[in-house]
């Protein structure tokens, strides 16, 4: 009887254990871990959010803990449960954490594999969360392992929070939080990291979500754009994800609770292409919703020359009829990048264009209302006009040093000036200008007599004029 009892009580406290899905923990104690944002090292920033988000899990709340790479350098088998998955013992759990000492590699795939197994083992649900501030380092595959594990019917969901990753190729992470219906969230600091452990402890196993996917194209092929979601009418932001260029992450799909939201995409590496939202997107639980985004564009082929030679130039791109530039960069003189090419949403565009060695008003050409249509190339050529002036100066025949200021006498604007001073090799000083008429104001510096001469002169395209003052 006393057996019987005795399984029976087992059994039961089993079946209470299990019927409590847990959070399971993946942490990175990679040797990266001690590298700074800003000031503060990344793990003691880890430390500090996982203390604060643990303390507020419920009590009886299960918290698994595994970590990797906090015993030896170069092993991609360091990898540790640290804590089972029955676990609810928060104060275990913070000790934990603030004893990992951050040494080796990033054996993502190996360590997932082992919280895998134990859900295998024991048919338990779990949320899983997996904190990593790099790639895999040990040549495994996360996205295909989940995969499989999902394809066997083992059931959780896995969260991925890329810390401090930057703009490394996050696919295959994307593809694993994809493949387990979980997300995947970008955190670049603590603030970021805390919000993003905040809204996957709450997307657990046992809730219901939404399905969203969103897909990004340009000229009917995918394209790899940026993808976040708001919760509606706030600014919070729920997740986000790179669609790539590739049909396993683009779309991009979230598991998201079912609700309204604003969805914003801006192409990666696209400048020129104006971002777009979509406002009010409503994610039900049963159905799911299906977002595209086109971002079909055209090119600005830029040409510069001075007439006989590629110009340098900077360029900015601003939409007609507004103020800020969505597009720019220089021509320089070479034609690697003269004519310079710019990618931009269907419009109209007003384009500034500034030679960096002419000075004058003419120095600046603006075009207005160029046309930038979807697949088509919209080509221009600016060509700039110039003349060089150069300004001597002498005292009783010697070089002599003096301040030089050129006046356009068009509209009285000062648009150059520089000093001879004593040397060959700036007295004559050389001005290049736009055509004009200018007034040159010359003064001697530490001069006796304070010497001073003005004269009004007219420079043309092509002009090379000399003019040499003797005091």
């Amino acid at each position: 009887m006393r057996i019987l009892l005795f399984l029976f009580f087992s059994l039961f406290s089993g079946w209470q254990l299990l019927a409590q899905d847990p959070v399971i923990f993946i942490m990175d104690a990679s040797g990266s871990m001690w590298q700074k944002i800003d000031s503060e090292f990344k793990i003691e920033m880890a430390r500090e959010v996982l203390g604060e988000i643990v303390s507020d899990l419920p009590d009886k709340q299960a918290i698994g803990l595994v970590a990797y790479g906090h015993r030896t350098k170069g092993d991609c088998n360091d990898i540790e449960e640290l804590l089972k998955f029955d676990n609810t013992d928060k104060a275990a759990f913070l000790k934990e954490i603030n004893n990992l000492n951050p040494l080796g590699k990033t054996p993502l795939a190996k360590s997932a594999e082992l919280v895998i197994e134990n859900l295998r083992d024991s048919g338990q649900p779990a949320t899983i969360i997996l904190i990593t501030d790099g790639l895999e380092t040990c040549d495994g595959d996360l996205c295909q392992l989940v995969e499989a594990a999902k394809a066997e019917g083992i059931d959780f969901v896995l969260h991925i929070i890329g810390f401090d990753i930057a703009e490394a190729d996050k696919s295959n992470l994307q593809c694993a939080a994809r493949s387990a219906d979980g997300l995947y969230v970008d955190a670049g600091d603590q603030e970021e990291l805390s919000s993003a452990l905040s809204q996957t402890t709450k997307l657990t196993v046992d809730k219901e979500r939404g399905r969203l996917t969103v897909k990004c194209l340009r000229n009917g092929e995918l394209v790899d754009c940026s993808v976040t979601i708001i919760q509606a009418e706030t600014d919070v932001e729920i997740a986000g994800m790179r669609t790539y260029k590739d049909p396993s992450t683009n779309p991009a799909l979230f598991h998201i609770p079912a609700g309204t939201y604003d969805v914003r995409a801006e192409i990666v590496r696209g400048s020129g292409v104006i971002p777009q939202t979509q406002k009010s997107v409503v994610v039900p639980e049963a159905t799911g919703k299906d977002v595209i985004f086109d971002f079909s564009s055209g090119w600005l082929a830029l040409t510069v020359t001075d007439g006989e030679e590629l110009h340098d130039a900077a360029v900015k791109v601003i939409p007609a009829g507004e103020k800020r530039p969505v597009a720019g960069g220089r021509t320089y003189s070479a034609a690697s990048s003269n004519p310079l090419k710019e990618e931009l949403s269907p419009g109209l565009y007003d384009v500034e264009v500034k030679s960096t060695k002419i000075d004058g008003t003419a120095a600046t050409v603006l075009l207005r209302s160029l046309e930038i249509k979807p697949g088509k190339t919209t080509q221009h050529l600016v060509e700039f006009e110039y003349g060089i002036l150069r300004v001597g100066v002498t005292k009783d025949g010697v070089l002599c040093d003096a301040t030089v200021n050129i006046i356009q006498t068009a509209d009285g604007k000062s648009v150059a000036g520089g000093r001879t001073y004593t040397s060959s090799s700036s007295n004559p000083k050389e001005f290049i200008l736009s055509p004009g008429t200018y007034e040159v104001s010359i003064r001697g510096v530490r001069v006796e007599g304070d010497p001073q001469e003005t004269f009004t002169i007219s420079i043309g395209h092509g002009d090379k004029t000399e003019k040499n003052i003797e005091w």
